[in-house]
């Protein structure tokens, strides 16, 4: 659940070196700042990502989530 007190943190190279917008943006912010120290995995449910979104789908955010990891292996392979 997200609470009045919780927030995310959008980095300006989020969207000049990765091109990130909108729900892939959002989405990307909330993953990076649980996992930003290099131990820490994102564990969070697909209900936390539809309330940070704004959304009633769970598609909705799978289909986000599928976006960014193509996005993540054109990166990885140099595409």
């Amino acid at each position: 659940m997200v609470k009045p007190d919780n927030y995310i943190l959008v980095y300006g190279w989020m969207v000049t070196e990765l091109g990130l917008k909108g729900n892939e943006l959002f989405l990307y912010a909330i993953i990076y700042g649980f996992s930003q120290d290099g131990e820490t995995e994102f564990s969070g449910s697909l209900r936390y990502m539809q309330e940070w979104l704004g959304v009633n789908s769970k598609a909705t955010v799978q289909n986000t989530l599928e976006k960014l990891m193509a996005r993540s292996e054109e990166r990885r392979v140099g595409k």
